[in-house]
């Protein structure tokens, strides 16, 4: 039992620093910069502050640039959020690619695949 405990610990901490390593030399989520736009402003505050934040699910406009293990969340995983709709992503990597971007690099890591048979792969933004 408690060695069970601690092998989950230890995967959990490894997996942390190995999303947060890759995230500081990929590009990071926080270099994302705000659109200029009036829609912003009328936004729904709920939706818009979930921006660079971790959730069980990910929301329509959304895409995300990591996944990591957490028993709380209903399908055992939750995904740290980028919008795609206010703000722009290009230079960013991500794991999935959202209406209105394409790619100009992809790469094999560990921030998508928390799960097996999920994709490795991972996508350098640029807006269209």
């Amino acid at each position: 039992m408690i060695g069970t405990v601690l092998r989950r610990l230890s995967m959990s901490i490894a997996t942390t620093a190995l999303v947060a390593a890759s995230i500081v030399t990929g590009g990071s989520a926080a270099a994302a910069q705000p659109v200029a736009s009036p829609q912003v402003a009328v936004q729904d505050v709920g939706v818009a502050a979930s921006h660079r934040t971790w959730a069980c699910t990910v929301p329509s406009g959304y895409t995300w640039s990591a996944v990591r293990a957490n028993p709380n969340c209903g399908f055992r995983y939750e995904y740290f959020l980028l919008d795609a709709v206010n703000v722009n992503l290009t230079g960013l990597w991500a794991c999935a690619i959202p209406s209105g971007y394409s790619y100009t690099a992809s790469r094999q890591g560990t921030n998508c695949s928390a799960s097996p048979g999920s994709s490795p792969y991972e996508y350098r933004l640029v807006r269209l």
